[in-house]
Order: structure tokens, then C-alpha cells, then sequence
């Protein structure tokens, strides 16, 4: 509570959980290019944790960010892809600080350039968790459990690549679960995150991050 935000963002206020569950929201800040004034500072989050894993922004200055959350009340947008939380088994990321009691989902969010409101929100994933490697062979640096990528073509559309450990995450038009623990996924978005363009996984028989 009491993080720095900025008069007209997004969400101004710190989004508690249960006293029984240990609540971290994102918190998104631009600078100028000096770093000499706050252009804009936001929360956003539900009232389980959250983590931005990538940030990536168009050449009109909308910030697009992908993480995890295990919060079934995270915002979404209106005709976005998925507005249903899947949730997984409760993990505790190493040393993360984040605990996600009900699994955890991918979630994509899109801000306007002024960071006052969102273009785009969705859920992504399956009935396990997803976006977190969980493959202990995997992790053997600090923050290797938030291993993905997000970023943007110059039609707006974005790409994410990021670990699953579903078996049923969605796939468009590529390859299903190919049978590690944990299976790489790669998938693509339209530029208002209301459709999954195309989605495959991508691993062999071991765990792939």
C-alpha cells in the first residue's frame, strides 16, 4: 500500500486478498526519458498475486504486459478471449514472494498511452498452471520461474512464448501437449486481445521452458 500513483490512472488503489492470502499486485510506472518525472503510475491486480513477467510497448506508446496471476477477479476487458480464470494446484514460486494459492493463469493486458485505462485484458490457460516454469532442472537463477517473453508486430498484434504445465492449454492450428511436465508454448494475439490468432506448443517428452 502507499505505492506512487498518478492523478487519472488506471487503478489507484492497492487490491487486498484475504488476510489469509499474500497479495502482490503490478505496478506499472513510466518515466521521461530522463527519468526526472512520473508520466504516469498505476496498480492493477486482484485480490490473489500477481507477477509481469515482459513488457513491450507499440509505436503508439500502448504498453502491453504479460504475467501470472492467481487472482479470479484480475480485470478483464469486455469480449476479451478469456474472461474465465483455470487456475492449477498451489504453487509458491522460489523466491519470488508471489504465492498463488489456486494455480495460476497467463494474463495479457493492454494499456492506453496515457496508462488511464485498458485497450485489451484476457486470461489465457488451461486447468493447470501456466506462465511459470516449474521444471526444477530449469531454474537455476533468480527470477528463471518467470522465464517468457512478450512483444509486438507493426500491425499490433502481439506474441508470447512462456510455459505451461496444462495439458488442455489452448491451441490454434499448431501442436498439442507434447507430453513433458511442463511443455514451451508459443501463441499470438490481434492488437484488442478478443481472439487467439494461432497457438502451439512447442517441447519433447522432458520438461521445456
Amino acid at each position: 500500500t502507499g505505492y506512487p500513483t498518478t492523478i487519472g490512472a488506471y487503478d489507484r488503489t492497492y487490491n487486498p486478498g484475504p488476510t489469509s492470502i499474500t497479495t502482490v499486485d503490478v505496478a506499472i510506472s513510466k518515466y521521461n526519458a530522463n527519468g526526472s518525472v512520473l508520466l504516469y503510475s498505476t496498480y492493477i491486480g486482484g485480490s490473489g498475486g500477481e507477477a509481469p513477467h515482459s513488457l513491450v510497448t507499440n509505436d503508439a506508446g500502448e504498453l502491453y504486459v504479460f504475467g501470472t496471476t492467481g487472482s479470479s477477479n484480475y480485470p478483464r476487458t469486455s469480449g476479451c478471449y478469456d474472461n474465465t480464470f483455470g487456475g492449477g494446484t498451489s504453487i509458491n514460486p522460489n523466491g519470488s514472494g508471489v504465492s498463488y494459492s489456486s494455480g495460476c493463469d497467463i494474463f495479457i493486458t493492454k494499456f492506453n498511452a496515457s496508462g488511464t485505462g485498458l485497450i485489451g485484458s484476457t486470461f489465457i490457460g488451461g486447468t493447470g498452471n501456466d506462465g511459470i516454469n516449474i521444471a526444477t532442472g530449469m531454474a537455476f537463477n533468480y527470477g528463471d520461474e518467470f522465464r517468457g517473453e512478450i512483444i509486438v508486430d507493426n500491425l499490433n498484434n502481439c506474441y508470447i512464448a512462456t510455459a505451461t504445465n496444462s495439458t488442455n492449454f489452448p491451441v490454434v492450428g499448431g501442436m498439442g501437449n507434447q507430453g513433458g511436465g511442463s511443455d514451451a508454448v508459443v501463441f499470438k494475439f490481434n492488437p484488442t486481445l478478443t481472439t487467439l490468432l494461432w497457438s502451439t506448443h512447442f517441447g519433447g517428452l522432458s520438461d521445456d521452458a
